[in-house]
């Protein structure tokens, strides 16, 4: 008998572990204002910032100086798409 839907609830349930941690994470970052590296907004965002203002899923991304980060939430007063 295969156990192969057993393997893959298992990594469901990873997954959306990995998800719900990521997210307490970011909102940790936002609420608390704590400068971030370079490598843990990558994580939290999904995605390496190349600029020094990245924008991505609702967050911005700032930065402060070399390897130093801020994230944000993204409203249309600090949208800097819309200025």
């Amino acid at each position: 008998p295969s156990i192969s839907w057993l393997i893959d609830d298992n990594a469901s349930k990873k997954n959306l572990k990995n998800l719900r941690e990521r997210l307490e994470l970011t909102e940790l970052a936002i609420k608390t204002g704590a400068p971030l590296s370079t490598s843990e907004v990558s994580s939290l965002m999904g995605a390496k910032p190349g600029k020094s203002k990245v924008e991505r899923g609702g967050l911005l991304a700032t930065k402060i100086s070399r390897n130093v980060w801020k994230i944000s939430k993204i409203n249309d007063e600090n949208s800097y798409w819309r200025n």
